[in-house]
């Protein structure tokens, strides 16, 4: 008789930041990058924009680092994570796939960054998988445990569940190796200002729809670019008819 079951393997611990360990570490990109300098104070690190780079770092003996930090699904954990990058060579490494017309845009493959050696001696080496479409899998991971990259330079969790807006899918911005176009915050406003002035029932419908979406949406600052402007004229024409119906109202009481 077995000690344990067949299929037994340990429980892994939950970790929202993707470490790189010994060996293979297999992920894929999911998210644009934040890019900026990094500095230490008192054994807590400091995050600055690229534009906001101090004049000399809190200790002359520890240099400010670059880092790029963007969401990754991990294999290896299973879970959603923030890959946060300072070392150069692997940076440099996943540029050159960027650039590179046979590779293009990160979220369409996964990369492996081979660990080896400690301390000063640690090398890393970086490695492109065949392309393959996202799977909805993944999605549905990302979509499941939003994520707001732009808290790290707050020093602010960026998996809390406080935040107005969260980090979008890389592949809702990317089409054919180009950007889309980008929702302005205005939009955002003028779009949340007509839907609260919509009906209690056309709300509710509404969302209910976007949440049977393929991509299932649960916000509308979640609307991708590609479906805002149809979405949008939708709820324009429901805050227009709702506004009729006011003066219509208000005609009646007046005569």
């Amino acid at each position: 008789m077995n000690f344990l079951p067949q299929d037994y393997s340990a429980p892994r611990s939950s970790n929202n930041y993707m470490k790189l360990l010994d060996g293979e570490n297999r992920f894929r990109i999911l998210s644009q990058p934040v890019l900026g300098w990094e500095d230490w104070i008192d054994k807590k690190p400091v995050r600055y924009r690229m534009e906001d780079k101090p004049g000399k770092p809190y200790d002359p003996a520890k240099p400010l680092k670059h880092f790029w930090s963007f969401i990754v699904f991990n294999y290896a954990a299973e879970d959603i994570q923030v890959l946060h990058l300072t070392q150069a060579s692997i940076r440099h490494a996943i540029e050159d796939l960027c650039k590179d017309s046979d590779w293009g845009h990160p979220s369409g493959y996964d990369i492996k960054i081979f660990k080896k050696g400690q301390m000063v001696d640690t090398t890393y080496t970086v490695n492109p998988v065949p392309h393959k479409p996202l799977d909805s899998y993944l999605i549905n991971c990302f979509n499941d445990k939003p994520c707001n990259l732009e808290a790290l330079f707050d020093c602010a969790d960026p998996f809390a569940k406080e935040w107005s807006r969260y980090t979008t899918l890389a592949c809702d911005d990317i089409v054919k190796g180009e950007k889309k176009a980008v929702i302005s915050d205005s939009e955002i406003e003028d779009l949340h200002i007509k839907f609260s002035g919509c009906s209690e029932d056309f709300r509710k419908k509404f969302m209910d729809s976007l949440a049977k979406l393929p991509t299932p949406i649960k916000n509308l600052n979640d609307i991708p670019a590609n479906i805002f402007h149809k979405l949008k004229t939708t709820i324009t024409k429901a805050y227009d008819d709702e506004q009729s119906k006011g003066m219509e109202f208000f005609d009646i009481m007046a005569g």
